[in-house]
């Protein structure tokens, strides 16, 4: 049931979209290059969803798929600030400003539920390298004295 709502829902927002595509060629509208660049920038995005899909990996979870979901929100920037524009209401900045305010709250409420769950978890993390059998780089630090950052793990010993 949900699989076919959510096929619908994709079907249904790529017709809109190929509305959108056919109402700007009639209107001439591709012959601006910014115009031309969003919809090439969108149909590159359409392949990178389209070859996701044909490796099996999931569109909606992972680094690759956000980034791609996260490219095709920032494309609809200048649509949604032209709509905005045409609107006759409150300029772009004022909305700005009132939709920072309302996901203020959210936010702040996930960061402490988060906070919450990191600090409640069984296995606290450690902060301070273990000693180690081998010798300080030309007289720094003492292993095990000093906070660890690794950018990446250690090698296997």
């Amino acid at each position: 049931m949900l699989r076919a709502a959510v096929r619908t829902a994709g079907a249904l927002l790529l017709l809109f979209h190929a509305w959108l595509l056919a109402r700007a060629v009639w209107a001439g509208d591709l012959v601006e290059p910014g115009v031309l660049a969003r919809w090439a920038v969108a149909a590159a995005l359409l392949a990178a969803l389209i070859v996701l899909r044909r490796q099996r990996v999931s569109l909606v979870r992972g680094r690759r798929a956000v980034s791609i979901w996260l490219l095709a929100a920032l494309l609809h920037g200048p649509a949604m600030a032209t709509r905005v524009e045409l609107v006759d209401g409150p300029g772009l900045p004022e909305i700005v400003a009132t939709l920072a305010q309302v996901a203020l709250g959210p936010a702040t409420l996930l960061a402490l539920i988060l906070l919450a769950g990191r600090l409640a978890s069984s296995r606290p993390t450690s902060f301070v390298t273990r000693p180690h059998s081998h010798h300080a780089l030309l007289g720094a630090l003492a292993p095990g004295s000093h906070l660890a950052f690794a950018p990446r793990p250690p090698p296997l010993a």
